[in-house]
């Protein structure tokens, strides 16, 4: 049985060796448990094409005898992974709650009035530059990347998708945007809890990331302008376009009073109103416009919060912008959040994890470039196991903090790094919660809108370059 620590010079820097298991178990052990238990379910979503939460549930008969051998109980393993499912209680709530919201915009004619402007006012030679920004604004204001894919991203995609742009392309700058924001906002909870565990303060960290982001920002702003230009030209039909305005117009009434709804969430977030909250007010919200200004029934509206919007309204492209949302559609991302996490659970809290990292720790000596490195290496890897943002930053900044600590380095140093590649890093990995989340909100496969997502790519790229030079990286506890 391991004594939960274990202290080693390397390179004269004393490092704490995270070890968290109740029983020794062996690096070669824990890879072929990970590859097992992953190749398990990429095989079954791969050759079979079976749904990601299927492969999750199914693994649970894979990874539980593996972790019976080292010597855990089966009911040892089980309370591991609820312990580590609790965790994804508020994100799958706000999935739920995003699933209803949107159905009942949909009815209230929200969405549809945002896609209608789109449509009337902006640019397709300036689409993909609009979208960024707008859900760049949209996440900074309100410090979620959830809510703004739910809310404006899915209105953009609608525009994008009638203006004829492919919409991997329309939803890479969508996500950038909406983790641009997600990352930078004081409001996130991503934000706040990189800064938690990193032991800094949210402003110095937000501050400190600057460096990093506004360029990378930058450089995706630009190459989203030359797509614009150089991908969309040509492509432009205005039948289509002028075929859904006239759609729209014949099932909704428009005017200011069906933008409420968002313009209620907005304030909420920014108040720094709970999600859950926030959106179950924006959703009634929405349904007290559909049944007093577009004359639904409440009957239709509280079945729309569960199985969505449906419409026949004779055009393909009306059909396939409104017949969405519903707390039903979400049930897919809401089951294969929760399994991932079970599964993460217990190879987490068994040690696996941990004893796999440690050698990667162990090479990192006092070379600021190799602990940086280091730290983004886990970042994927945890992402990767834990399916989620917030486990990977949790993990990942306890398994360095001490390596930054022991090599002077300033907590705003990890906690970048943390966003930089963990926030940025969780939608780059298809089976993530948060690939899965956006997937499902944007009508996209994350295989399609991964190469898109340059935000993502290049901040970790830039973070490395600096780490490699010095450039930015503080000592001390600086402030």
């Amino acid at each position: 049985m391991t004594t939960g620590k274990e202290h080693e010079k390397i390179d004269g820097v004393d490092y704490i060796l995270k070890q968290k298991s109740k029983y020794k178990v062996g690096f070669a052990y824990s890879a072929v448990v990970v590859c097992i238990v992953f190749g398990f379910v990429g095989l079954g979503m791969v050759v079979f094409d079976a749904p990601l939460e299927l492969m999750f549930l199914l693994s649970w008969l894979v990874v539980v005898p593996l972790l019976m051998r080292i010597g855990y109980k089966y009911h040892e393993l089980q309370n591991m992974a609820w312990e580590m499912a609790v965790s994804s209680f508020e994100p799958n709530v706000v999935l739920l709650a995003v699933g209803a919201m949107i159905g009942v915009w949909i009815s209230c004619g929200t969405i549809p009035y945002i896609i209608y402007l789109g449509l009337k006012f902006i640019s397709p030679n300036i689409f993909l530059v609009s979208s960024l920004l707008l859900a760049s604004f949209t996440s900074l204001a309100t410090g979620t990347s959830w809510g703004t894919l739910g809310t404006v991203g899915l209105a953009l995609i609608g525009i994008g998708n009638a203006m004829g742009i492919a919409s991997p392309m329309t939803a890479g700058a969508i996500i950038c945007g909406a983790y641009f924001g997600d990352k930078m906002s004081p409001l996130s909870d991503s934000t706040i809890l990189a800064a938690s565990v990193a032991g800094t303060q949210v402003m110095t960290h937000i501050r400190h990331m600057l460096w990093t982001t506004v360029p990378a920002y930058l450089i995706t702003l630009v190459i989203f302008a030359v797509l614009g230009v150089t991908r969309t030209s040509g492509v432009y039909d205005p039948s289509v376009i002028n075929e859904i305005i006239a759609a729209f117009a014949d099932i909704f009434q428009f005017s200011w009073i069906e933008l409420v709804p968002i313009v209620i969430v907005l304030l909420l977030l920014i108040k720094n109103i709970p999600s859950i909250v926030a959106l179950l007010i924006g959703t009634l919200a929405g349904a007290v416009v559909a049944v007093f200004h577009q004359g639904a029934a409440v009957s239709a509206i509280l079945d729309q919060m569960v199985n969505g919007f449906s419409i026949a309204s004779g055009s393909g492209f009306v059909d396939v912008l409104l017949n969405r949302g519903g707390i039903m559609s979400m049930m897919s991302a809401f089951l294969a959040i929760f399994l991932a996490l079970c599964i993460s659970g217990m190879l987490d809290k068994t040690g696996v994890l941990s004893t796999l990292v440690n050698p990667l720790i162990k090479r990192c000596g006092n070379s600021t470039f190799k602990i940086v490195l280091c730290t983004v290496v886990l970042t994927y890897i945890t992402n990767a196991i834990g399916s989620s943002m917030l486990f990977a930053s949790i993990v990942t900044a306890a398994l360095m903090k001490d390596a930054f600590q022991a090599n002077n380095l300033a907590p705003e140093n990890l906690s970048r790094t943390l966003e930089d590649a963990g926030t940025f890093g969780a939608v780059l990995i298809p089976w993530n919660s948060n690939a899965i989340y956006a997937s499902q909100m944007l009508g996209v496969a994350p295989t399609a809108f991964i190469p898109y997502c340059f935000l993502n790519w290049i901040t970790p790229v830039i973070d490395l370059i600096y780490a490699k030079i010095g450039f930015t990286i503080k000592k001390g506890d600086s402030i």
